[in-house]
C-alpha cells in the first residue's frame, strides 16, 4: 500500500486525548440509546414526557446527544485505523480486513441479542471505502469527506421533504415499534427473533439518516490521525476556534431546532427534526472536540479516559447492563420507570462501566473485548495480564 508522502504515523506512546474522547462519546451514546434498550422502540417521543424534567431531559438529549457522539465515535473509529491502514507491515491491508470481519460478527449479534441500533455492523460496511482513500492523498481524503457530507445532506433533505408531503406517520426508525417492545419483555430468543426481523428495514433507515455522515468523519479522522492532531492539538489553536464558532452558530441552533421539532406532536415535524439534528450535527460534533482538546484536564475527561481505552467493551456493556435491567430475560423493568428515573439509571450504568475499565486497567493491558478483537485481527495471542 501506498503511504503518501504528507502522512504523520503515528507511534509510541498512547494518546490520552483521543481516549477521552471515546469515554465522553460512549457517555452521549448510552443516552441515546437508552429510550429503545429501557422504554420503547418508539424512540425518544412526547410520549415519554410526562413532567418538566422529563420534557428537560429529553430537550437536552435530543438537542445535544442525538446524533453527535455517533458521529464522534464515527471521527475516533477512522483516527484509531490510521496506523493499521498504512501499516508499513505487508499485511496491514489483511489485518484491517479481519477487523472489519470481527466488528460485523460483533455488531450482527449485538442486534440481535441486545440492540438492534447497533453501529458496528455498519462500520465494518463502511470501512471498507477506508482503504482506497488511506492510499491518496490528504486532499482526496478531505474531498471525500466533503462529497458524503452533501450526499448525506441530500438524502435528509429528501427524507424530511418526504415527511412533510405525505403527512401524519411514523418519525421511529423501527416500523413496528409496539411489537417489538412486547418481544423485548420476553425472552432471549423471543426478542432475537423480531430484532433480526426488524434489522432490514432499520440498516435502511440507518443507512440513510446516517451511513454517508458517518463515512465522512471516517474520512476526516483518517486525516487527523495522519496529521497526529489529536496527539498535539496544541498546534492547531486556530483549527479548535473555527469548529468552536461552528458550533455556536450551526451546531447548537441546529440541535436547539432539532429538539423543538422533535418533541413536537407533529410526526411529519418530527421526521423533519431528526433530519435537522442529523444534519447540523457534525457542527457540535466538532464543537465538542475543540473544547476537550482545549480542556484536556477537564474532570470529565479525566473521568471519562478510562472508559475509552476499553470502548468496544463499554459500548457493549452498555446495551448488556441495560438489558439486564430492563429486558425480559433481566429484571424486567422495561417501560415502567419515567424518562427521569431512567436518566439516572443510564447515567448509573456509564459510571459503574467506568469504574469497571478504571478496575480492570490496573491488572490488564485491554479490555476483554479489545483483547479479543487484537488477537482476531493479529492471528496471535498477546499476553493480557500486566506484568509485575
Amino acid at each position: 500500500m501506498i503511504v503518501p508522502k504528507e502522512t504523520v504515523l503515528v507511534q509510541g506512546e498512547r494518546q490520552a486525548l483521543p481516549d477521552q474522547l471515546r469515554g465522553l462519546a460512549l457517555l452521549g451514546i448510552v443516552f441515546v440509546n437508552m429510550p429503545y434498550l429501557a422504554m420503547t422502540h418508539g424512540g425518544l417521543t412526547p410520549a415519554l414526557v410526562v413532567s418538566g424534567l422529563d420534557g428537560v431531559l429529553a430537550w437536552l438529549i435530543v438537542a445535544l446527544a442525538q446524533g453527535k457522539f455517533y458521529l464522534l465515535f464515527s471521527f475516533l473509529f477512522g483516527y484509531s485505523l490510521t496506523l493499521l491502514l498504512q501499516s508499513r507491515r505487508g499485511d496491514g491491508l489483511r489485518r484491517y480486513r479481519r477487523r472489519l470481519l470481527a466488528l460485523g460478527v460483533l455488531g450482527l449479534l449485538h442486534a440481535a441479542l441486545l440492540f438492534i441500533g447497533d453501529i458496528l455492523l455498519s462500520y465494518a460496511v463502511l470501512g471498507l471505502a477506508l482503504p482506497w482513500f488511506a492510499a491518496r492523498r490528504t486532499r482526496t481524503a478531505l474531498r471525500g469527506a466533503a462529497a458524503t457530507y452533501v450526499m448525506g445532506a441530500g438524502l435528509l433533505a429528501l427524507v424530511a421533504l418526504g415527511s412533510l408531503a405525505a403527512g401524519p406517520g411514523s418519525a421511529g426508525f423501527v416500523e413496528d415499534a409496539a411489537a417489538l417492545d412486547r418481544a423485548v419483555q420476553g425472552g432471549v430468543l423471543e426478542a432475537a427473533r423480531a430484532r433480526l426481523a426488524a434489522l432490514p428495514g432499520v440498516l435502511l433507515t440507518l443507512g440513510i439518516l446516517n451511513w454517508s455522515l458517518a463515512l465522512s468523519m471516517f474520512l476526516l479522522g483518517l486525516v487527523a490521525g495522519r496529521l497526529g492532531v489529536l496527539r498535539r492539538p496544541e498546534r492547531y489553536r486556530p483549527l479548535w476556534r473555527r469548529l468552536l464558532l461552528l458550533g455556536a452558530v450551526v451546531g447548537l441552533p441546529g440541535g436547539a431546532a432539532s429538539a423543538w421539532l422533535t418533541l413536537s406532536s407533529d410526526s411529519a415535524q418530527q421526521v423533519l427534526g431528526v433530519a435537522l439534528g442529523f444534519l447540523t450535527a457534525p457542527a457540535l460534533t466538532g464543537a465538542y472536540v475543540a473544547l476537550a482538546a482545549l480542556n484536556p484536564a477537564a474532570r470529565l475527561l479525566r473521568l471519562a479516559a478510562p472508559a475509552g481505552r476499553m470502548s468496544l467493551t463499554g459500548y457493549l456493556g452498555e446495551s448488556l447492563l441495560l438489558g439486564l435491567l430492563f429486558a425480559g430475560w433481566g429484571l424486567g423493568w422495561y417501560g415502567g420507570l419515567s424518562l427521569s428515573l431512567t436518566v439516572l439509571v443510564t447515567l448509573g450504568v456509564w459510571l459503574a462501566l467506568d469504574l469497571f475499565a478504571h478496575l480492570w486497567l490496573r491488572h490488564f493491558t485491554a479490555g476483554p473485548f479489545e483483547w479479543l478483537l487484537r488477537a482476531w485481527t493479529n492471528g496471535r495471542w498477546s499476553p493480557l495480564r500486566r506484568r509485575p
